[in-house]
């Protein structure tokens, strides 16, 4: 992969490709990485834990004559393709001559520096089992919420190396992302209720005694999974949730996350589940919903989520958002919205950013007629009013009788709440047309 050259423009920093006089691209520095998708931590077969121990031990930047004296000089190139290929390492280069290049050094790519801290603390080992295995016991000790986790690993003895106990509900195999998960369960279930969430850094600092750990992917997911709540509702300061419900896995090294098997949904990270781990996904479209309530109605109305990706829009997207929906592609995209000038501008904004267009559901003239429109404040109205024009005019195709409609209505809009009984009754049909196509 090209590197761009750094071109300051005033104040701003800007990237452009290096190209020659005929405005070819030319090359001076280049990354090498792997060609394909690979799994968030497999590292190369047959490498020994204490070289593993010095790839790990990278932390922004290795340069080229510590890897060769550490992993000797003929062995340094072939230990760096093997990491490039397994998606552990990025390889730095000079290009000489426009197609030779020479090695400077290596970073650990995003998954491997993710996963870094948990898998050196696994491969250094632990010294002392039986004190960590008291510890954890300890910490949840008198907390009914963790009474089940507790029983478990009491009927897991420690031996030479700590074990995850089997059925455990944090989800993880490995005992570093565990510790973190447990602990910080233990002092979240300690403090609640609260009246406003705990800071993501001063639970983690607390439950560890050291503000120095970071909640990685793994960490995140198997403390939710403990709690049985979306980290970002349990802690402020998270990367962006992403709630659904359906056909879709994702695991991140041995962390798995099942949106078909969790009531009534399961929030996942939107940063960390574009970036890291793998992703299945068997849905035949995403339908994406802006009322919470209307979402649960929907994940719990049969025949929707077991083939639908179902995700809470929650109004305006999110960059989180509108990033996953351009990956999901080419799968189609449909939009319950409520039945106003500002759902319709939702859809509008959704498919531009996205690039492709979103099929709005339950949002037609006829429905819009029928329903119940909620109260307005005179100035809100107009304000709706304006907006309703501007979609009659500009807005989506399928929804510009709508908003003409709603400017007939003087910018009346109806939510979700009054159209149940109309829209979740027809939604698994019309949901198959979009799937199946005209």
């Amino acid at each position: 992969m090209t590197v761009p050259r750094k071109h300051k423009h005033g104040n701003e920093v800007l990237h452009r490709v290096p190209l020659d006089q005929k405005r070819r691209v030319k090359p001076q520095v280049a990354d090498l990485v792997a060609a394909g998708p690979v799994t968030a931590y497999a590292p190369p077969e047959g490498m020994p834990d204490r070289l593993l121990k010095k790839v790990l031990s990278t932390g922004t930047f290795k340069r080229w004559p510590t890897i060769e004296r550490e992993f000797g000089a003929q062995a340094a190139w072939r230990t760096a393709v093997s990491l490039i290929l397994c998606g552990a390492v990025v390889v730095r280069c000079q290009v000489v001559q426009g197609t030779g290049f020479v090695p400077q050094g290596w970073r650990l790519t995003q998954s491997w520096a993710d996963l870094r801290e948990d898998k050196l603390a696994q491969l250094r080992g632990h010294p002392d089992p039986l004190r960590l295995h008291a510890e954890l016991l300890q910490a949840m000790k008198g907390i009914p919420q963790l009474a089940e986790e507790h029983e478990r690993l009491a009927a897991t003895a420690p031996g030479r190396t700590l074990k995850v106990p089997r059925g455990s509900a944090s989800g993880t195999e490995d005992w570093g992302v565990y510790e973190v998960a447990v602990k910080s369960a233990a002092v979240w279930w300690c403090a609640q209720p609260r009246s406003t969430p705990m800071k993501a850094k001063s639970l983690i600092g607390t439950s560890m005694q050291d503000t120095k750990y970071g909640w990685t992917p793994p960490r995140r997911q198997a403390f939710a999974n403990l709690i049985g709540m979306p980290f970002d509702q349990a802690v402020e300061g998270s990367d962006t949730e992403l709630r659904m419900r359906g056909p879709l896995q994702w695991r991140v090294d041995n962390v798995i996350a099942d949106t078909a098997a969790c009531r009534p949904w399961l929030g996942l990270p939107a940063r960390g589940l574009l970036s890291l781990g793998m992703v299945d996904c068997s849905a035949v479209g995403v339908l994406l919903v802006e009322n919470q309530e209307a979402f649960t109605e929907v994940c719990n109305t049969p025949g929707i989520a077991d083939q639908w990706l179902c995700v809470w829009g929650a109004g305006y997207a999110t960059h989180g958002l509108a990033e996953f929906l351009q990956v999901m592609a080419p799968l189609p995209v449909a939009s319950w919205q409520d039945l106003d000038a500002h759902g319709i501008q939702i859809i509008a904004n959704l498919s531009e950013r996205v690039g492709r267009p979103i099929a709005p559901v339950g949002m037609d003239v006829e429905v819009y007629r029928s329903a119940t429109k909620y109260r307005q404040k005179p100035e809100k109205l107009a304000q709706n009013l304006t907006l309703a024009r501007k979609m009659a005019a500009s807005g989506p195709p399928a929804l510009r009788a709508l908003a003409a409609e709603i400017v007939a209505h003087g910018g009346a809009g109806c939510e979700h709440e009054t159209l149940y009984d109309t829209v979740l009754e027809s939604l698994p049909l019309v949901l198959e047309k979009i799937a199946t196509g005209p």
